[in-house]
């Protein structure tokens, strides 16, 4: 009898090395939806182009990634506030490039002799930062007030308003970084939770871990909603979503920015998700 134990135990072990625990990770996830936007390859920005002189110059704003319409972040607030301060007539109680901020990128464009296309990509920054610049004004910012914390350690927020994610220690911001989050906004669950486990290179249905197709990207990092494999925080293999409303319900990071995520934080880590007025009401405000 005990030989006959031992022996399914010894089998048991060798099943769970050859085969994942939770092979289905992001079960939630099924990465065959038509986006309600069309979206783009983000276009990295370069500082370094002589043609556009006040391109991430001093002073002015400082932006990593061109920006089409409906993208999400703090970024396009950076650029609302920008083209207000300058004397357009727009919202700055929004973090989305809707059709309204197009039709006043596409004036700005327009009065200033630039590429009528409502894209605000090198040209069009260039221009907001000579006004900017050479009128003395000071270049729009983000404030991070944070009132109450869980941990004097690391935690996390994620802003479902701006598509943000912060990285914090304490009450210090360490660093933010751009993310997609569900395309109804009831997809990505509000609430204060917690990291519950770590992935490097996570398999999704049949198609392994670690492999440039794979939709779950290279690192994953649990929720602890339902068991842990349902909602989290991820890479992707379509890095054009990241700022977008378009995910099932899981975080998407782009994955140079989920990899250096995962080194830092541990399983445990707290994980606040809500919108802008769910977040000021814990006691994290933006603005």
């Amino acid at each position: 009898m005990k030989r006959l134990l031992f022996s399914i135990i010894f089998i048991g072990l060798i099943l769970l090395m050859i085969f994942p625990n939770n092979p289905n990770i992001a079960r939630n996830e099924t990465f065959d939806d038509i986006p309600l936007v069309t979206v783009h390859q983000n276009e990295i920005v370069d500082a370094s182009i002589e043609n556009y002189p006040y391109l991430n110059a001093e002073g002015g704003l400082k932006l990593s990634r061109t920006l089409y319409p409906w993208q999400v972040g703090e970024d396009v607030m950076r650029i609302r506030k920008a083209l207000k301060k300058i004397g357009y007539q727009i919202s700055t109680n929004s973090y989305t490039f809707d059709q309204n901020m197009k039709n006043i990128v596409f004036k700005f464009q327009k009065d200033h002799g630039l590429k009528v296309d409502g894209i605000v990509g090198k040209s069009t920054v260039n221009a907001i930062n000579k006004i900017l610049i050479e009128s003395g004004m000071t270049a729009p910012s983000i404030q991070t007030v944070v009132t109450k914390c869980p941990t004097n350690g690391y935690w996390i927020t994620i802003n479902k308003s701006s598509n943000t994610l912060t990285l914090l220690k304490g009450k210090n911001v360490i660093e933010k970084f751009p993310v997609a989050t569900g395309k109804n906004p009831k997809f990505t669950p509000e609430g204060k939770w917690r990291i519950q486990n770590k992935v490097v290179n996570p398999a999704w249905k049949n198609i392994k871990g670690g492999v440039p197709e794979n939709p779950l990207g290279y690192r994953w990092m649990g929720l602890n909603i339902s068991d842990g494999y349902v909602y989290g925080i991820h890479g992707t293999n379509s890095e054009w979503s990241i700022g977008y409303y378009i995910s099932k319900g899981c975080i998407r990071m782009q994955n140079k920015d989920v990899e250096r995520l995962f080194s830092i934080v541990k399983s445990g880590t707290p994980v606040w998700i809500g919108t802008q007025n769910k977040l000021s009401q814990w006691g994290f405000t933006v603005k």
